[in-house]
C-alpha cells in the first residue's frame, strides 16, 4: 500500500505526456465542436445518450473516488465548507446567468457575447473541476472524457446557434474562447492545489464534488430530460451503464 500511495504521489507531481494529453482533451473537444457546430447538428437520440452516460461516469467518480478521499482524510469541517461553498457558488452562477424573460427569446435574438457568457463560465469551472478531481480519482481519464463529451456537444449546440449562414466564425472563435477559459480554469486549479495537505486538500476535494454533483444534476440531466429530447427507456439505460463501467473499474483495481 505504501509503495502504491508513493507512485501516485509521484504521478501527481508529474505531469507524463499521457496525463497532459488527458487534461486537454475537453478543450480540444470545444475546438472541434466549434469547427463542426456550423456543419453538424447531432440528433436528439445520440444527444440523449451521451448525456446520460457522462452523468452516470461522473456521478461514479464523485461517489467512487472523490467523497472517500474527502471523506478518509479526517477534516469534517473543512469538507463541510468546502462542498457547501461549491455548490453555493454554483447556485449563484446559476442565478446571475438566468435569462428573467426566457419567452422574449424566440422573438428577439441575443447578442453572441450573452449567448457565451454561460458557456464561457461553465467551460471555466470545469477546468477547475477537472483539476480538482486529478487530485484524487483512481481511474483520472474519466473526468476529462466525460467533460470533454459533455463541451463537445455544448460546444456544438452553440456553434448551431451562432455559425448560420455568413457567420460560420462565430462557431469557431466561440469554440476557441471556451478552449482558453477551459485551460485557464485547469491552470488554476493544478497551482493551487499543488502542494495542498490536510484540511485544504479536503475542502478543495469536497469543493470540486459538489460542483461535478451540480453540474450532473442541474446541467446535463436536466438538459437531457428536457421538453423536446428524448427520454426513452433505451437512452435512460446509458446512465446506469456509466455508474455500472465506474464500479467496475473501481471493483478491479481495489
Amino acid at each position: 500500500m505504501a509503495s502504491g500511495r508513493s507512485c501516485q504521489d509521484e504521478a501527481d507531481g508529474c505531469c507524463t505526456p499521457e496525463r497532459e494529453v488527458l487534461l486537454i482533451l475537453p478543450a480540444i473537444s470545444m475546438v472541434l465542436g466549434g469547427l463542426l457546430g456550423s456543419r453538424f447538428k447531432p440528433g436528439k437520440r445520440f444527444r440523449a445518450v451521451v448525456a446520460h452516460l457522462v452523468g452516470g461516469l461522473v456521478l461514479g467518480i464523485a461517489a467512487a473516488d472523490l467523497m472517500p478521499a474527502a471523506s478518509d482524510s479526517g477534516h469534517p469541517l473543512a469538507l463541510a465548507i468546502g462542498f457547501c461553498l461549491g455548490f453555493s457558488l454554483l447556485l449563484v452562477i446559476n442565478a446571475v446567468l438566468e435569462d428573467p424573460d426566457d419567452n422574449s427569446e424566440q422573438s428577439r435574438p441575443r447578442p453572441m457575447l450573452l449567448l457565451m457568457l454561460p458557456f464561457l463560465i461553465d467551460s471555466l469551472i470545469d477546468g477547475l473541476v477537472v483539476g480538482i478531481s486529478s487530485k484524487a480519482a483512481e481511474q483520472q481519464w474519466v473526468i476529462p472524457v466525460a467533460v470533454a463529451l459533455e463541451m463537445g456537444l455544448a460546444t456544438l449546440g452553440l456553434g448551431t446557434l451562432l455559425g448560420r449562414g455568413a457567420g460560420r466564425w462565430r462557431s469557431r472563435v466561440s469554440g476557441a474562447l471556451m478552449a482558453v477559459t477551459y485551460v485557464i480554469g485547469l491552470s488554476v486549479s493544478l497551482v493551487i492545489t499543488n502542494g495542498l495537505q490536510g484540511p485544504a486538500l479536503t475542502g478543495t476535494l469536497a469543493f470540486g464534488t459538489a460542483a461535478l454533483i451540480y453540474l450532473v444534476v442541474e446541467e446535463v440531466m436536466k438538459e437531457a430530460h428536457a421538453r423536446g429530447e428524448d427520454d426513452s427507456g433505451v437512452v435512460n439505460v446509458a446512465f446506469f451503464i456509466g455508474l455500472l463501467c465506474i464500479w467496475l473499474l473501481d471493483s478491479v483495481t481495489a
